[in-house]
């Protein structure tokens, strides 16, 4: 007798990650939910004072219909975002005020720190709800363009507790929106480039295209500082692209191209005429703008990026010899997107918005040299030795956390991610897998690059939402290639241990904040510059 083969049991991982889809979904956001539900959500609502309060604050001035008053950002579209959010709740009777002339009056202290307790405490509700959609999406895209359901899970898991959603999952932040929409079309670009093997790039990819420049968009009018990770999009496309099956039909193809190139065109216009007059409105900036230098403001380093993106749609098309039309409709799908998003800012119409948009350099310069007065404040142009030497001071920053050693401080728990695909494009680089080793490389020095531009406001966990996902989606594409180490039991159970090692370090700092409290007292100089149509708060007084 021939004794049968034995057949190897499924792990517990692929027997989670067989499940629906929707429910390991689901079960992602419930325990999102769960952890910010335990750790945070019922904290003061002074503790986050910025930017809880000011967002807030816009909310109801926007459900009273005035304008806008904060523009460092410009926030411009999470304002639009808690308007809404704020009208519903009070709309089925969970929030008692939604506007600024329904506030209790200041001297009624009770009633004045129950409203602000629920209104923060619905902030943290919609931070809740956007966190998990942000990593729901992102484990969902990352499933299609890997193939793979557990390392996608995994993924998943480690952006919904990894130090940036950890951190804005507990508060209100303008940058939980920028950084979702912005990667999450970075994600849909690179499912646009990679058709199917042997298929041809369909009206999917077209579409891929334009969502990905809608969220860029939006992302820009959120919080311009998306604008650098946007700025890496041309080169993944080019890097990450694969060739497609060529088109059956050029005629059809040219007519998908003329529609799309027409609806690109009716949106490029007025888009064009907000970012005119954002660009005319420079000196009119509601915090002084100093110039970047060589002539480049006033349209200059705009037109700059604008030949960058196009550069990188011809170069993409080159490498993969996409055809002709396919490249026009493309780059059609992408101008919509952009200029879609953009048109956002005539919903609630703020010259200074646009200003904050078209001169995205100078309007962060703004904040870099209130943080670093002694090193840029005497500088006459953007460019100078002053940035640059912070510049080189973040780039060092970021390669010593990455050591421990050199820089114990500060270090985030997806570190070990980071170290995970650099050893994983090590090996693949070894086993002759070079592209795929310089894929992942590139994610990871996108993902540091980003933070050393970010130290240029200081270090801040909640930065870590636009550099997380490029080091996990890093470390997903390196294990996505190396299938055994999830079949393996030994290198199966490290995986895991690492995942778990993560999920726990992330409620680390939550827990030591509900236990250190700050002094509320020392935002009460900013307050009143921010939120003047306010009556002073109780811990003001």
């Amino acid at each position: 007798m021939t004794p049968a083969h034995s057949v190897a049991r499924p792990s517990l991982l692929d027997r989670v990650a067989a499940a629906p889809w929707w429910l390991l979904c689901l079960g992602l956001a419930a325990a999102m939910a769960l952890s910010v539900l335990l750790v945070g959500f019922r904290l003061p609502y002074w503790v986050h004072s910025d930017q809880d309060l000011v967002l807030a604050y816009h909310g109801l001035l926007f459900g009273d219909g005035l304008p806008q008053e904060y523009f460092d950002h410009p926030g411009y579209g999470y304002f639009l975002v808690i308007d809404v959010w704020y009208r519903l709740l009070h709309a089925v009777g969970l929030l008692p005020v939604a506007t600024l002339s329904a506030l209790p009056p200041g001297s009624d202290v009770a009633a004045t720190q129950a409203v602000w307790q629920s209104l923060v405490q619905a902030g943290r509700a919609l931070s809740i709800l956007l966190t998990a959609a942000f990593a729901v999406s992102y484990a969902t895209l990352l499933r299609g363009l890997l193939g793979d359901r557990r390392v996608a899970l995994l993924a998943g898991v480690l952006l919904a507790f990894g130090v940036g959603l950890t951190a804005q999952g507990r508060q209100m932040r303008t940058d939980l929106l920028s950084a979702g929409f912005v990667v999450l079309g970075l994600l849909l670009v690179l499912r646009a480039v990679r058709p199917a093997e042997g298929r041809p790039c369909g009206g999917a990819s077209l579409l891929q295209l334009a969502l990905g420049g809608l969220l860029v968009g939006l992302a820009m009018v959120t919080k311009v500082q998306a604008v650098f990770l946007a700025m890496g999009l041309p080169v993944a496309a080019i890097l990450f692209g694969r060739r497609a099956e060529p088109e059956t039909a050029p005629v059809p193809a040219w007519g998908v191209a003329a529609v799309v190139g027409l609806l690109a065109a009716a949106a490029a216009v007025p888009a064009f005429g907000l970012i005119q007059a954002g660009l005319a409105g420079w000196g009119r900036a509601v915090y002084p703008y100093t110039p970047v230098g060589g002539g480049l403001s006033g349209g200059g380093y705009q037109s700059i990026v604008a030949g960058w993106v196009l550069v990188g749609i011809l170069v993409h098309a080159a490498v993969h010899r996409v055809p002709v039309a396919r490249t026009v409709a493309g780059a059609a799908a992408v101008l919509l997107g952009l200029a879609a998003g953009l048109l956002a800012l005539d919903i609630r119409w703020n010259e200074q918005n646009a200003i904050a948009v078209a001169n995205f350099v100078e309007h962060m310069f703004v904040f870099s040299s209130w943080r670093h007065g002694a090193e840029l404040q005497g500088q006459g142009n953007v460019v100078g030795q002053g940035t640059l030497a912070l510049l080189l001071a973040g780039i060092g920053r970021t390669l010593a956390i990455r050591t421990i050693v050199l820089h114990p401080d500060n270090i985030p728990q997806t570190i070990i991610v980071e170290w995970f695909a650099l050893a994983g494009a090590v090996v693949l680089w070894r086993r002759g897998e070079r592209l795929a080793a310089v894929q992942a490389l590139f994610l990871l020095l996108v993902a540091w690059g980003l933070e050393a531009l970010f130290s240029l406001r200081g270090f801040q966990r909640a930065y870590a939402a636009y550099t997380d996902p490029l080091a996990i989606l890093s470390a997903a594409w390196v294990l996505a290639r190396m299938p055994g180490l999830l079949d393996g039991k030994k290198p199966r159970r490290w995986i895991l241990g690492g995942v778990a090692l993560v999920v726990i370090a992330a409620h680390a700092w939550p827990i030591i904040e509900t236990r250190k409290l700050p002094n509320p007292a020392t935002h009460c100089e900013w307050i009143p510059i921010y939120m003047p149509k306010v009556a002073p708060f109780p811990f003001c007084r």
